[in-house]
């Protein structure tokens, strides 16, 4: 097969799998081109279609209509930059667990306007237990967080108790999500 009828090939299949492969649950099953795709852009998201297309094995066109669909079904959210926050002065990391003083509306809603607001909050998670919600929190030195918590988090008057967990080395950050799962 010549790569002219394997570019058809590729494209007429994907046409097929593109309608057909709808589990009824509004996730879309992705084929395996589909996987190498976001695993390859997990790693390099600033990799040329070109790049992108050798290393899944597909030609540019078929491979760039797929990064779309992706990109407009929502499996790709957005593309950054990953930093080191050593060399941008951030040299303190910990997980906040915070409780608040009751579940109202209007409690949620300041406490989710605070963790908008403040980019120092690195993530922010419902949790099941003994607390409401998980922080990950960056600072420039331990008194910085202490600081953010003592006056900013606690100065919402939305939140009754909180404990740290200072991050004393991180052995894992690489962040990009299992695609085969």
């Amino acid at each position: 097969m010549g790569e002219k009828s394997f570019n058809l090939f590729c494209n007429a299949l994907y046409w097929v799998n593109s309608v057909s492969n709808h589990t009824g649950t509004g996730k879309i099953l992705l084929d395996t081109f589909e996987k190498l795709i976001l695993k390859v852009l997990q790693r390099d998201g600033r990799a040329s279609t070109q790049a992108l297309s050798e290393s899944v094995g597909l030609s540019p066109s078929p491979c760039w209509r797929r990064v779309k669909r992706l990109e407009e079904d929502g499996y790709i959210t957005r593309y950054a930059a990953i930093l080191d926050g050593k060399k941008l002065g951030l040299r303190a990391l910990a997980h906040v667990q915070v409780s608040l003083v009751d579940h109202e509306p209007a409690s949620i809603s300041i406490f989710q306007a605070f963790i908008d607001r403040h980019e120092q909050v690195l993530e922010c998670a419902s949790i099941t237990g003994d607390f409401d919600y998980l922080l990950k929190v960056a600072a420039t030195d331990p008194e910085g967080l202490e600081h953010f918590i003592m006056r900013d988090l606690l100065g919402l008057k939305v939140v009754k108790t909180t404990t740290t967990i200072f991050i004393l080395r991180q052995l894992k950050t690489y962040g990009a999500l299992p695609v085969d799962l």
